[in-house]
């Protein structure tokens, strides 16, 4: 119920999505450019949300399944992954061992996004807020915020920008395969935190409401950041 909600938010369906995807803002690839520099200010920070959540959980074995994600982030990829992806058609060796943030590097720079300002306000106060929500929030509030919130919903929110970089881009498969790689790893990902929420609510089931207020506050983020982002492209 949680995760259907989660796939309906404005957020996924976003008009700024819509509009890089389709092509129609005033500069498409100037616009993906601009996404990728405010982005990466989000991104980068990837590895201390997963440590945060971390933080909140009780049980080893819940700390655990996020500790494998975090292992992922640093390039670590299981063998069941890497063929997975590889009947994709992508390779192994763009993957495996590469840590994320040096993959999304490769992307910013095959794109030309190097020369533009990377501490936008847009992703700046994204990620801060986003870390105060991790701060204060309890295990149920941070899992719901983490995973049915950003891990679940993933895929929904970059499955637009792939298309844009292949309808506005002449980028390579590869320098783009940050997007694909999480599009499909974090679907399971997303998996195994509803599986730790599932555990929460038998435990307690008034955890059911912080998960949900973790999930909207952390798509609120995300759609936010797409109001700024499609006002400050509209505005140029």
């Amino acid at each position: 119920m949680l995760l259907g909600e989660a796939e309906s938010h404005r957020a996924l369906h976003h008009p700024y999505l819509k509009a890089l995807s389709e092509g129609t803002l005033p500069d498409p690839l100037g616009a993906l450019r601009r996404f990728t520099a405010e982005y990466a200010v989000y991104t980068k920070s990837f590895q201390n949300y997963l440590l945060l959540c971390m933080s909140k959980l009780e049980a080893q074995e819940h700390r655990s399944i996020l500790l494998e994600n975090l292992c992922e982030e640093s390039g670590m990829v299981e063998e069941d992954e890497l063929a997975e992806l590889a009947q994709m058609g992508i390779q192994p060796e763009w993957v495996q061992g590469v840590p994320h943030p040096e993959m999304f590097a490769h992307f910013r720079k095959a794109i030309g996004a190097d020369d533009v300002r990377d501490t936008g306000e847009i992703a700046q106060d994204w990620k801060e807020l986003f870390i105060a929500q991790l701060t204060q929030a309890g295990p149920a509030e941070a899992l719901g915020a983490l995973g049915l919130g950003t891990e679940s919903i993933v895929k929904h929110f970059y499955r637009p920008l792939i298309q844009a970089i292949r309808n506005h881009t002449d980028l390579s498969r590869r320098d783009y395969v940050f997007f694909e790689l999480h599009a499909e790893l974090d679907d399971e990902h997303g998996e195994l935190m509803l599986n730790i929420a599932s555990e929460l609510m038998e435990d307690d089931p008034a955890n059911c409401g912080a998960m949900r207020r973790g999930m909207n506050k952390a798509l609120g983020l995300r759609s936010l950041f797409c109001d700024r982002m499609l006002e400050m492209e509209l505005n140029r």
